[in-house]
């Protein structure tokens, strides 16, 4: 190799080329045409790929890196690293890597580190991430240890997203379903935010004059917070500010507000759109739960009252049994290119609140998600753990973009991990509706996935119905590894798609399949009615009897003009933040 070699080794990276202006003969390496062929060989596989890789080399641990590696530094190491000594440029975490860099020197093994988490100051604070690498030796030309290779990974963004996620099950869980008073319910909301890392400091504060703090965690309030709270409270509005979000709780049932949620991000990860949505989805689910129990509370009130002037019990078990549903099964959003309309209705038998719901919400990359289940059981324990399910459901499907079967996938895994698995067994279907473009974006494409629930039925523009017959997976509770399978149809303006509960066509006595043949059959030719009498149609020609069980049924029908769902829920998402937690 000439003494060309270094630039020939380094011309095709940006990296390399920088490489070229250091003082290399100030380097315990000297100047590169001196360097030993295995220097050189572990040099040009370094700058000839794109994969991020590190190497050090001789008694200082000399560093050399790629472009792919540069991102890893920051934005104040870069590019002072090269040719610095590696216990220098990495000093504030050599406690936890040098032990690995002598291990590799002192005995020639490999190390593998998986997520390893590191506490560094790259970008002049200190920054929580996490990496994936492995340290290799690396050679001389007579065979003993020199130096270490180091091939990497940053895992940072998936490790946070992750725990952002689970925390965010956690709460919905946890949740309180009834009301108290405000501290009551702030209390396990505080609790589960006090264990998470990406929360400084989280408080909850009352609508007194001036406002007062009910439930807090983390570090003291500084001198800002309460002008921020007051802001919030004057103008209705979310504050979202540098770090800090303040979320005011409107009352549902009259004027004012219920409470105010302030959130702190830590100084360990950047401010970004992801952490301000992040905190904006925790503060807006924490003011949807409260708003809810306080007006289902003030509802049962309501309820309690009047039953106690009616001599009709049943009639006022009903009225609080359906109270309580409506909380949970809402009205549809208005969606961009798609009509949706559901109806539910309890057991003729049954005044017990039943665990059939629908739900249908637009995820964050602006995907439709409709969805029908059924938990096992018609009491109060399965109404919980229907509003728990539906709230996982609706979670993990909103944030996670993934497909239906691996929603389910992780709405089984956070049902086990959070230990509903045992009272919570349900049949579910998830169907995500995406819009496939082409020539006005009005084709789409429906993916489905169904854990042991019925199967759809899609009645075709020309008036012909089918079953979207496929082999179920298993129920969600029993089994938090099943691995869960897509299926896909596509549909076109003038196609309605119909999601049932069994409460539809199960009956005591006559075969399922049957049942579902006579509702496809009863379905055919309605493509020209309206949605509404679609919905009829079906419950007037299927329940000719008392129904066994409760009924839930969601009818979504592709529109002639279909255009991209701009956002999700105001709500839920910043108004400045627009990029996926």
């Amino acid at each position: 190799m000439g003494p060309g070699w270094f630039e020939e080794a380094t011309a095709r990276s940006a990296v390399g080329r920088e490489a070229r202006s250091v003082a290399w003969e100030a380097t315990p390496l000297g100047r590169p045409d001196a360097w030993p062929v295995s220097l050189r060989h572990a040099v040009r596989l370094c700058f000839s790929t794109r994969f991020p890789v590190m190497m050090v080399w001789g008694p200082d641990l000399t560093l050399i890196y790629n472009d792919g590696y540069r991102d890893m530094l920051g934005t104040h190491k870069h590019p002072a690293a090269l040719g610095a000594p590696a216990p220098v440029v990495w000093r504030e975490i050599w406690h936890d890597v040098g032990p690995l860099f002598e291990h590799v020197l002192e005995t020639g093994e490999p190390t593998w580190s998986e997520d390893l988490a590191l506490l560094m100051n790259r970008s002049s604070f200190d920054e929580e991430t996490y990496f994936t690498f492995s340290y290799s030796p690396l050679l001389d030309d007579d065979g003993a240890v020199a130096g270490v290779l180091d091939i990497a990974t940053e895992t940072t963004h998936e490790v946070v997203n992750q725990r952002r996620l689970m925390m965010l099950g956690e709460l919905q869980a946890t949740l309180p379903t009834a009301y108290v008073d405000l501290s009551s319910f702030a209390g396990p909301v505080i609790d589960v935010l006090s264990r998470s890392k990406d929360l400084m400091r989280a408080a909850v504060y009352d609508v007194e004059s001036p406002p007062g703090i009910v439930r807090e965690t983390g570090t003291a309030r500084d001198e800002g917070e309460l002008a921020l709270v007051q802001r919030a409270l004057a103008s209705g509005q979310r504050e979202v500010a540098d770090g800090v979000v303040v979320k005011p709780v409107r009352d549902a049932g009259q004027p004012g507000h219920l409470a105010v949620v302030v959130l702190r991000a830590t100084r360990s990860r950047p401010w970004d759109p992801d952490y301000a949505r992040f905190l904006s989805v925790v503060a807006s689910t924490t003011a949807a739960t409260l708003r809810d129990v306080v007006h289902r509370q003030r509802t049962d009130e309501a309820l309690r009252r009047r039953a106690a002037r009616s001599e009709e019990e049943s009639a006022r078990a009903r009225e609080v049994s359906m109270a309580l549903q409506r909380a949970v099964l809402t009205e549809p959003p208005d969606l961009d290119g798609l009509e949706v309309v559901v109806h539910y209705q309890p057991a003729a038998a049954e005044r017990d609140i039943g665990g059939d719901w629908y739900d249908a919400f637009v995820t964050r990359d602006g995907a439709t998600a409709v969805v029908i289940g059924d938990v096992v059981g018609h009491d109060l324990d399965a109404a919980v753990a229907m509003g728990q399910l539906r709230a996982l459901v609706r979670a993990i499907g909103y944030d996670s973009q993934a497909t239906p079967a691996r929603v389910l996938e992780r709405v089984d895994g956070a049902v086990d991990g959070l230990g509903l698995a045992g009272p919570l067994t349900a049949t579910a279907l998830v169907a995500r509706i995406e819009a496939d473009g082409g020539p006005g974006g009005r084709a789409r494409t429906v993916r489905w996935s169904s854990a042991g629930h019925l199967p759809p039925i899609l009645v075709r523009g020309d008036g012909t119905a089918e079953i979207l017959s496929v082999r179920n997976d298993l129920l969600l509770g029993l089994n938090p590894t099943t691995v869960r399978t897509d299926h896909t149809v596509q549909v076109a303006p003038g196609d309605t798609l119909l999601l049932y509960t069994d409460g539809l066509v199960e009956r005591r006595s006559g075969g399922l399949r049957g049942r579902i043949d006579a509702l496809a059959r009863l379905l055919e030719g309605t493509q020209s009615l309206a949605l509404e009498d679609v919905v009829e149609s079906a419950l007037t020609g299927m329940l000719t009897e008392a129904a066994d069980d409760d009924v839930a049924v969601v009818a979504v029908r592709a529109l002639a003009a279909a255009a991209t769902v701009a956002g999700a829920d105001p709500e839920s998402i910043p108004a400045q933040a627009d990029v996926p937690v």
